[in-house]
């Protein structure tokens, strides 16, 4: 990756607190419906303009991952990816520990930021990472 300032590669998909980092859901206040990101429509109920910031994604539980040898531009092979069920009933996919002490299928994750890809003019861009992690899978 490329030396120097990290700036997020999805502007909107991520943020951090004084617990660390999480990825931006939006709660339907009508339906209550979850989604990835703050969107205009809730995906559930279609109506506009109901959705809500909340924090997902602290921790969840690798469902599955894969190494990736070929990869297009910006992203530098092999680097894993991988679907992540995270404790608020959603499933991301998102680049994934890779290496000797990567997570398995059925093991807990837990969520970071991390350059993940390089833009054109070579700055590196930062997104979510998960690895490893102690404890419960959710």
């Amino acid at each position: 990756m490329a030396e120097g300032t990290l700036v997020p590669a999805w502007e909107g998909l991520w943020d951090e607190d004084d617990e660390g980092a999480y990825l931006v859901g939006g709660r339907c206040g009508a339906c209550g419906g979850l989604a990835l990101g703050l969107r205009p429509i809730c995906p559930h109920c279609h109506r506009e303009g109901t959705l809500v910031a909340e924090a997902v994604g602290r921790r969840g539980c690798l469902y599955s991952a894969t190494v990736i040898h070929q990869a297009p531009p910006g992203f530098e092979a092999p680097y894993r990816v991988g679907y992540v069920d995270i404790g608020e009933g959603l499933r991301v996919f998102a680049h994934v520990q890779a290496g000797q002490d990567a997570p398995g299928a059925g093991n807990a994750v837990a969520l970071h930021i991390a350059a993940v890809k390089t833009a054109p003019d070579g700055q590196a861009q930062s997104g979510p990472f998960y690895a490893a992690a102690e404890g419960d899978a959710k």
